[in-house]
């Protein structure tokens, strides 16, 4: 009598190795496909609004006034802070380190410049 577990039988082992198979497609899957989590906060300035970027919590950009333009002048409405906040977050999910907004997406995006 042997007091040695029987070893696996051959479909115990391809269930293992596709087990094995499908967890390492998963993590590789989770790790290349991870985005950055990033929030979009409106703030009043003392010339309007602007915005605030987070990452992880972390502020990454504070664009306090309408970027690319003369003066200081924040955003009319919060709703024009909202919108151009948005497009910088979208730029920066599709890999921009720094997004920029021209005056052309401003126009296009509503926002008023005095």
């Amino acid at each position: 009598m042997n007091d040695y577990p029987s070893q696996p039988n051959q479909s115990t082992r391809q269930g293992l190795m596709l087990v094995l198979i499908g967890l390492t497609l998963l993590t590789t899957y989770q790790l290349y496909n991870r985005q950055p989590n990033f929030e979009l906060r409106t703030t009043p300035s003392a010339t309007g609004w602007g915005y605030v970027v987070l990452s992880g919590g972390n502020p990454i950009i504070d664009q306090p006034i309408i970027p690319g333009q003369t003066g200081r002048a924040g955003f009319a409405t919060q709703e024009q802070a909202q919108r151009a906040g948005e497009r910088v977050i979208r730029k920066l999910q599709q890999g921009q380190q720094l997004p920029t907004l021209s005056a052309a997406e401003l126009r296009e995006l509503g926002v008023t410049t005095p």
